[in-house]
């Protein structure tokens, strides 16, 4: 397994890159897109996991103002979704020259990748998008859950994640305050959910805290293309890390099916 590190200028940012595969080659890339406090190592063992169940290529980064990437200044911009999924996600991509692409994204991640994956403008083919736990609109339930973690979080987050983060205050308080802005609660991207044109794989725990199955069904009613679900009973807000064999199994069914496709 060969696994790369990398620091890419993508117009004003510096993002931490890793690759697991050969990318000399026609081979599919998953591209991993964490969650709102996230970061390329906090996937843990969940990319080569995905490497020697399907063989493809794997390209993970972290977003500017996480992990090792850029610091950003603060407040972020409440579209800050948005301008992720319509700017630097597929001018990074460009500037790796990946072709075809399964875009696999968690939480704040699975919405940049429903937006990316609306889009016409990509230089790369979206082979299939698995949306883990998306945010499409907002919720009180996700609003009650992110004013909790503020509670909690100088006496019992910081210091889990500070080893994870280069500034660990940028990351944190950049993804709570934009959500807690009164102004926030405006923000959906239902618009481009029929947008989609590729095979969807939605995936949602019954306890998350962040997020309820509406966010499922309003997905559901407006993909235009092979729309498939798994709900996990008994599952919080990260499937991957509560389960984790029948999240990598599904996963698995739904890349290996769309390869199959005589379309491929």
């Amino acid at each position: 397994m060969k696994k790369n590190f990398y620091f890419q200028s993508v117009f004003d940012q510096d993002l931490e890159v890793i690759t697991i595969g050969e990318f000399n080659n026609n081979t599919p890339t998953i591209v991993l897109l964490h969650e709102g406090l996230g970061s390329s190592e906090m996937w843990k063992d969940i990319p080569d996991e995905l490497f020697k169940q399907l063989g493809l290529n794997i390209f993970i980064y972290s977003r500017a103002g996480y992990g090792k990437s850029s610091l950003v200044n603060l407040p972020r911009p409440l579209n800050y979704m948005n301008i992720e999924a319509e700017k630097y996600l597929p001018e990074l991509l460009l500037k790796f020259n990946l072709k075809r692409v399964f875009l696999l994204g968690h939480s704040d991640g699975a919405s940049i990748a429903a937006i990316n994956s609306s889009l016409r403008t990509n230089s790369y083919k979206i082979l299939g998008s698995i949306l883990i736990a998306p945010h499409f609109f907002v919720e009180d339930i996700s609003l009650s859950a992110i004013n909790e973690i503020k509670k909690i979080y100088k006496n019992k987050v910081k210091d889990k994640l500070s080893k994870y983060h280069q500034n660990v205050d940028i990351a944190f308080y950049g993804w709570n305050d934009a959500w807690l802005n009164p102004e926030f609660k405006n923000w959906n991207i239902i618009s481009c959910l029929s947008k989609i044109n590729t095979p969807v794989l939605a995936i949602q725990g019954e306890d998350d805290p962040y997020g309820s199955l509406s966010q499922i069904t309003i997905l559901e009613s407006k993909v235009l293309k092979n729309f498939n679900k798994l709900i996990l009973k008994e599952c919080g807000h990260n499937p991957l890390i509560d389960k984790p064999k029948e999240v990598i199994v599904e996963i698995k069914n739904f890349i290996s099916h769309i390869m199959k496709n005589k379309d491929f």
